[in-house]
């Protein structure tokens, strides 16, 4: 399997691009992404070349279990 090419941990995040209203992405064990609501993957590559394009991912901390 060939290294992650980025540092995101999987789970779920807010994702901020421009002007655009934030969405939730989730970032796959593989590196890979998928948006909320959506089929649509993108590449471990794609999403490194995201985050050094200066887009904007926020970690939500998963709900605690009593």
């Amino acid at each position: 399997m060939k290294d992650n090419p980025h540092s995101l941990k999987p789970g779920y995040y807010w994702y901020f691009i421009d002007t655009d209203p934030p969405s939730v992405i989730h970032i796959h064990d593989t590196g890979a992404a998928s948006l909320m609501g959506t089929d649509y993957e993108v590449p471990p590559e794609d999403v490194a070349e995201m985050i050094e394009r200066g887009e904007t991912f926020i970690w939500i901390d998963p709900p605690q279990v009593p």
